[in-house]
């Protein structure tokens, strides 16, 4: 298709998996040609956490160019951010953000990342494109060869991002604190996270297994992580894509989970243990599962890593493409940045 100019307008840089999502697509779309620039409220105080070979711009300089598709998950930003001639594009990776009503109808076209956030945007009456996924392959792989099926304690892994209830990582732990103790079976549990606040923060309670903290990795370390990992639990709920489980599968790791964030990719008892209810109890059961059949835990995240090939950035960067394409015929589009490329 002919090349694009693509601005993306995020509130910040944070190391956020909703920012990790643009950072990804952008780079790939740099990649093949496009010309793309991301816009933030205040450039000089932000940098990217992951490779981005485009331009970091303020957002004052967005109306400027002449942009064929801006792109935001953000309501307010998306509301407020404009370049003349250029299709607005709401990304939804967020049930109920704030402002998401008036973005959803201001949009020319919406995104939405997830099979439950296009649900959930169906239910108001919207129709979003499919622009679910993805993960980066090239960097979270199994190890190989891959040591873990039989060993104790058995390491398990958790986001560890207490400020946010939502990411359930206190559930999570309870979870597998009652699984190791009804089975008799050792676990050490791994969090890790890059907390705003800049120091890992107190468990809300006493935790009955041991556990330690890993703070602010960085991708191969985060990826090392993973692949260290036997066992990778996430209890989230209201979560658009579930950025951990899905780069835990990719890494070989079998995953216990809610199917919030994650329905795309974890089917349950093919490709993971998936429980319908979010609470200690209910994810302690199939965690007990896994302690217990050791040739299970692995043949499931075998399946996982299999299943969750589909969902790499490319794919997801194909996928809006064809969507933008299909929303811009017989406009100029990709003339500026053909004639920069020159």
């Amino acid at each position: 298709m002919a090349l694009l100019r693509v601005a993306l307008a995020l509130p910040h840089l944070g190391v956020y998996g909703g920012i990790r999502r643009f950072l990804e697509l952008g780079e790939v779309w740099t990649r093949r040609g496009h010309e793309v620039a991301i816009f933030v409220p205040d450039r000089a105080a932000d940098r990217p956490w992951l490779p981005f070979s485009g331009p970091i711009l303020s957002l004052p300089e967005l109306p400027l160019g002449a942009w064929d598709a801006v792109i935001s998950p953000d309501p307010g930003l998306f509301l407020d951010c404009r370049s003349p001639g250029a299709l607005r594009v709401y990304y939804s990776v967020l049930e109920k953000a704030p402002g998401e009503d008036r973005a959803l109808r201001a949009a020319d076209l919406v995104l939405a990342n997830s099979a439950g956030m296009r649900r959930y945007l169906a239910r108001k009456g919207v129709a979003a494109f499919d622009a679910a996924g993805g993960v980066n392959l090239e960097r979270f792989r199994p190890p190989v060869p891959d040591p873990r099926e039989s060993r104790s304690p058995v390491q398990a892994l958790v986001y560890g991002r207490l400020s946010r209830r939502r990411k359930g990582t206190w559930v999570a732990l309870r979870a597998l604190e009652r699984a190791s103790l009804a089975t008799g079976v050792p676990v050490a549990v791994t969090l890790f996270d890059t907390p705003p606040e800049g120091e890992a923060p107190s468990l809300p309670g006493v935790l009955r297994i041991p556990h330690r903290w890993v703070l602010n990795p960085g991708q191969s370390e985060l990826a090392d992580l993973y692949r260290a990992a036997d066992l990778f639990v996430s209890a989230e709920r209201r979560a658009g894509w579930c950025n951990t489980a899905a780069e835990a599968m990719a890494c070989g790791t079998a995953v216990v989970c809610t199917s919030s964030g994650t329905e795309d990719f974890a089917i349950d008892g093919v490709t993971a243990l998936v429980s319908r209810w979010r609470w200690s109890w209910a994810l302690a059961g199939p965690i007990q599962t896994l302690l217990r059949d050791p040739g299970r835990r692995a043949a499931l995240a075998a399946r996982g890593a299999g299943k969750i090939q589909e969902y790499s950035w490319e794919r997801t960067a194909d996928r809006i493409e064809r969507a933008l394409g299909e929303r811009l015929p017989g406009r100029a589009r990709g003339e500026n940045a053909t004639q920069a490329a020159r």
